[in-house]
C-alpha cells in the first residue's frame, strides 16, 4: 500500500524506472516511520500516518526529482 500511495503523484509523469524506485522507497519509508511511531508511543492503529502522510510526501517529491521531461510535456504540453 505504501508503494501504491507513493506513486499516485506521479503516475502520469515518471517512467516506469523511477515509478520502481518511488515505490521501493516508499516501502522503506513507511517500515521507517512505522518503528518511529511505536518508539516514541504514539497511537497509530492503522498506520494512517506511515502509509497516508509519510508517503504522500514522498511521492510529491520524487516528482519533482524523477519525472521525464517527455511524459510532462504529453500531459501538460510544456516541460519548463
Amino acid at each position: 500500500l505504501a508503494g501504491l500511495v507513493s506513486i499516485t503523484a506521479g503516475c502520469a509523469v515518471l517512467e516506469p524506472w523511477a515509478a520502481i524506485i518511488t515505490g521501493f522507497i516508499g516501502g522503506l519509508l513507511y517500515l521507517g516511520v512505522s518503528t518511529l511511531l511505536v518508539r516514541l508511543r504514539l497511537d497509530d492503529a492503522v498506520d494512517a500516518i506511515p502509509v497516508h502522510m509519510t508517503n504522500g510526501v514522498w511521492g510529491l517529491i520524487s516528482v519533482g526529482l524523477l519525472a521525464s521531461t517527455n511524459r510532462l510535456e504529453a500531459v501538460y504540453g510544456r516541460s519548463e
